[in-house]
């Protein structure tokens, strides 16, 4: 199992945005909590959907695979698929392994996927959200301006990414790319903190003279490096990430149960994690 951070810009710095840019029930703009995906109930005997990789080789049989290293051939590790032939199903081959993408729909046992149907072409799931960097903040009245040329750089910017990631109230940083390409003159930084913005804002505009969109938010990113690492620890826990957006952490199971996010949600506190399920009920 490999944590991952999500939605990492900038070498692994997120941002988040300033003072006052929130609805009025005080969320954050462009900042909406990662809505979760239908739960499978406890005891649920039916049947699930997965799109993934398929792959034999002359260690095991066909596999459904989660986390797939991409060498040639490939290699990966998952449930043992019962009922599979590779007759009639377009796939690669090297050596001595088998592997093709395919979307899959049958029972799991917590070891074993039987199949119930016969393998489809693999459909595209959980498409990523567009405009994925907006800027938290509403854009003002006459669009982003920068308020000093002279500090309006890029050793600007990197200087307020730098410290706005070393505060301890720091939740995040990020770019709205604002229609440029990295053109400091165009982007805006997004910087969130959990605690008194107006002397953040004032700390990071004593660097940065560009765009600036400073948030807040309810837990620092070092309360969600905390929580990803010992999510990651967890046995059954495929993979973790980070979303700094959100201000979440996630985490990926191979069956998603309500039970199991509710007592994430008392371990943590509510909205803290989202989780899935690589398996979705059918």
């Amino acid at each position: 199992m490999k944590p991952r951070l999500l939605a990492l810009v900038l070498a692994g710095l997120f941002f988040t945005p300033l003072a006052g840019c929130a609805d009025p029930d005080g969320t954050p703009v462009g900042t909406d909590p990662v809505e979760p995906e239908p739960f499978a109930p406890e005891t649920y005997p039916g049947v699930f959907r997965a799109s993934g990789l398929v792959l034999e080789n002359a260690s095991h049989g066909p596999q459904l695979c989660h986390t797939v290293a991409m060498s040639l051939p490939p290699t990966c590790g998952g449930p043992d698929i019962v009922g599979w032939s590779w007759d009639g199903l377009e796939h690669s081959s090297a050596g001595d392994v088998r592997y093709g993408s395919f979307e899959l729909v049958g029972t799991y046992d917590g070891k074993r996927f039987t199949l119930t149907e016969p393998p489809a072409p693999p459909t595209v799931r959980r498409p990523a959200p567009p405009d994925q960097f907006r800027s938290a903040c509403p854009e003002p009245a006459g669009g982003w301006q920068v308020v000093d040329d002279a500090t309006a750089t890029d050793d600007a910017l990197k200087a307020a990414i730098s410290l706005a990631s070393s505060l301890p109230a720091g939740a995040g940083v990020w770019i709205d790319q604002n229609g440029g390409e990295n053109d400091p003159k165009k982007l805006v930084l997004n910087a969130r903190f959990t605690d008194d913005l107006p002397g953040h804002e004032a700390r990071l505009r004593s660097l940065w003279g560009g765009a600036l969109c400073v948030s807040s938010a309810t837990r620092t990113t070092a309360e969600l490096t905390r929580v990803q690492a010992e999510l990651a620890a967890l046995p059954g826990v495929l993979s973790t990430g980070i979303d700094t957006l959100a201000n979440q952490v996630t985490a990926e199971v191979y069956v998603a149960t309500e039970a199991r996010r509710q007592e994430l949600a008392a371990r943590y506190g509510p909205d803290t994690v989202v989780l899935t399920g690589f398996l979705e009920p059918v």
